[in-house]
């Protein structure tokens, strides 16, 4: 290897080690309402400076240096995405906890229960976690939880770049497509989760095929239809490679395809929404010529049909209306996706204006990226199907208010293809300094938006060994079937015993200007029978205040005020939160 070559493997080095100590040292008292930004040390923005400056300058190099590109994308994934999991050693996200609860409670029982709640309806990604632990001996996979992050974004690499080759032949035009997607990818939902395993399985559905699949489903010559949407095609994006062909067997071919159908399966069966925006995906390719294979997308049609229908009937069953009750209610959706979440404090409010601005951000430069490569005769229409198609979801409901969210990563690595079509040159010849320097700004941009986008609300979705404690404490205490009671819902909890105990939440994590059940009434209400334990942590207070959840100061007024009535008596408490006992009629002396 070349000595400019190693010099650029010194680079990575450097950005890899100094950003991992700057991360180590982040003092997390310094985590304000703008989250990691305000406690990030200068070292860690000059470890991500040099990242930035080694993979651009590798990019440049004559020859491709694939495995110098996958450590300079390594060290980024490390140092850009895996900050959570560096800084503070724990799972990320309430969600993470009664993730892990829920494969521990099959992993314990061996079956399922759909009647528990709507997880169990879509069991496949906890089912993998349980057969995890069994194979292990590991009941606690707390460590995997922790460490989610930054495995899924590796695991993401080969795929995504797979697919951003797939529509180019220009090998730098994909490497910094791959490079764009994880710079831009601040919605988070890269934890241990279902999400995010659907959306993997997606890309790797899309890459395969895009590779293996590609070309008409109907002979354009014979059909008038079909020979008028090729023309369209054509005329729409001139450098469409439509490859008829693979060269590969008939029985290759086939275990291809049952491999494909295999991946709709598991996504069907781990999520509810993902398979539903690889349908539309599938069909724009199935009507533009990028896929011939048209039993792919019937099955993908199908299959969630048939579940929602049949294994996840006890679910659908009660739930119709959240199912189907917003379907064509374009300004429900927008209230709960967008301006619903425009609330809370002024620090909030600029991390969702930066959330909003990064998301415009993409889409102009997506779309840019799209008429310039039709100017240039570069394949580009591809890619826009990709990045646009999910959007028709909007129309079906607002995915509990997070469906921009989830349109934004699942087009983002279609996107990204578009994104860096002006800085590159139609062939793979060097970028020259001038595309080389605006390769680097734009990837500085999105890191610092990134940064207060991705971690704008490290204060309320990470949790610190105090609070861990406070949740330990409480299942120390609490009687199996005791009824337990969260003041905010952001507790990191149910991670055992997930059917062991009766939760209830006061008050749900949506900003509202008041908040009725967050009385003391309402508390011992429920515990009247045989009493129940309550739970306030310091995240629940951050959430309230942060997102705008009643007025500033309720919680802690709802604590002082309810701790000195009879009955309430204080079980433990340090400085991660609280837990009460309140007495019922069942217990009483």
């Amino acid at each position: 290897m070349p000595s400019y070559s190693w010099a650029l493997v010194a680079v990575a080095l450097a950005a890899l080690v100094l950003g991992v100590e700057s991360l180590l040292r982040v003092n997390l008292q310094s985590i304000g309402a703008l989250g990691l930004v305000s406690a990030l040390p200068p070292t860690y923005f000059f470890a991500l400076g040099l990242a930035l400056v080694g993979f651009v300058a590798t990019l440049s190099l004559h020859k491709a240096r694939p495995a110098l590109l996958t450590l300079q994308v390594l060290v980024l994934v490390v140092i850009l995405q895996g900050a959570d999991p560096i800084i503070h050693g724990l799972p990320r996200l309430e969600a993470s906890y009664r993730h892990l609860g829920i494969a521990d409670y099959i992993a314990q029982t061996g079956h399922l229960d759909p009647r528990l709640d709507a997880y169990f309806n879509w069991p496949g990604f906890f089912s993998l976690l349980a057969m995890l632990s069994g194979s292990t001996g590991s009941r606690d996979l707390s460590s995997v939880a922790t460490w989610a992050p930054i495995g899924i974004n590796i695991l993401m690499l080969v795929p995504l770049l797979a697919l951003a080759s797939r529509m180019t032949s220009n090998w730098r035009h994909a490497w910094a497509s791959v490079w764009m997607f994880y710079l831009a990818s601040w919605v988070g939902q890269d934890y241990l989760s279902p999400q995010a395993f659907a959306f993997l399985l997606m890309v790797i559905l899309l890459a395969c095929v895009l590779t293996v699949f590609g070309g008409w489903a109907w002979p354009p010559n014979k059909q008038r239809l079909i020979a008028r949407l090729k023309r369209i095609v054509t005329f729409l994006d001139p450098a469409v490679h439509l490859r008829q062909r693979t060269g590969l067997a008939r029985g290759d071919l086939a275990v291809l395809g049952l491999g494909c159908t295999l991946f709709i399966v598991a996504m069907t069966a781990a999520h509810q929404l993902t398979p539903f925006a690889v349908v539309p995906v599938l069909a724009a390719f199935l009507l533009t010529g990028r896929l011939r294979l048209r039993m792919l997308t019937l099955l993908a049609i199908v299959f969630p049909i048939v579940w929602l229908a049949v294994v996840a009937a006890p679910y659908t069953v009660g739930h119709i209306d959240s199912l189907i009750g917003s379907l064509g209610e374009l300004g429900q959706t927008t209230s709960k996706a967008v301006t619903g979440r425009i609330a809370g404090s002024d620090e909030h409010l600029f991390v969702v204006n930066t959330r909003l601005a990064e998301t415009a951000g993409v889409l102009i430069l997506g779309s840019i990226g799209a008429v310039v490569a039709r100017g240039r005769r570069v394949s580009w229409l591809t890619a826009a199907l990709g990045a646009g198609m999910p959007v028709v979801l909007y129309v079906v409901q607002p995915y509990g208010g997070e469906l921009l969210l989830r349109l934004y990563m699942y087009g983002l690595p279609f996107a990204a293809i578009l994104m860096v079509v002006p800085l590159m040159r139609k062939s793979s010849a060097p970028l020259g300094w001038m595309r080389a320097l605006g390769l680097l700004l734009l990837s500085s941009v999105l890191a610092m938006t990134t940064i207060v986008s991705r971690y704008g609300n490290d204060l309320v979705e990470n949790f610190t060994p105090d609070e861990i404690n406070v949740v330990n404490q409480l299942y120390a205490v609490a009687p199996p079937g005791s009824v337990l009671i969260e003041a905010v819902h952001n507790t990191p909890w149910r991670s055992q015993e997930y059917a062991g105990y009766k939760y209830d939440t006061l008050l749900s994590a949506v900003a509202t200007p008041t908040v009725t059940r967050l009385t003391c009434g309402t508390v011992e209400w429920l515990g009247q029978s045989a009493g129940a334990y309550l739970i306030v942590t310091k995240s629940q207070v951050d959430e309230a205040e942060t997102l705008g959840i009643g007025p500033q100061g309720d919680v802690n007024r709802f604590v002082s005020t309810c701790s000195t009535r009879p009955g309430w008596s204080l079980v433990y408490q340090n400085p991660g939160g609280v837990v009460y006992h309140i007495q019922g009629a069942g217990n009483a002396k």
